[in-house]
């Protein structure tokens, strides 16, 4: 499973990490945002993934920058088999947008690709 948080993004999936089922290793969360400071619930996450045993990233940066995951084959270096995973993905609309195209074209089945958008 992965679960894949843009900004505020992360408030639904946090609970869904917390309390999603998985295998130590199978389930990996990334984060994207803008600067440090944006990553909202770092130490709630960062314990969650040590008692689950399960993989977290933190991508910082301006879209097109080293922080985003969408940029060439970041997410899939990040995700090894990453088309055969179940994808969850919350974040603002342009997020959704850029990380759905992005997951088909690396080829995640889109019955495999679960989205919530979360914008205010």
């Amino acid at each position: 499973m992965l679960l894949l948080a843009g900004g505020v993004g992360i408030t639904p999936l946090r609970a869904l990490f917390e309390s999603m089922p998985a295998r130590p290793g199978d389930l990996t969360l990334v984060v994207r945002a803008d600067r440090n400071d944006d990553i909202v619930l770092r130490s709630e996450l960062d314990a969650i993934a040590v008692n689950k045993r399960a993989h977290i990233h933190y991508l910082v940066g301006l879209p097109g920058s080293d922080g985003d995951p969408f940029v060439g084959e970041r997410l899939g270096q990040l995700v090894p088999h990453l088309s055969h995973h179940d994808v969850f993905v919350c974040g603002p609309p342009g997020f959704m947008t850029v990380a759905t195209d992005r997951l088909l074209a690396a080829g995640v089945p889109r019955r495999y690709i679960h989205r919530e958008y979360f914008a205010f």
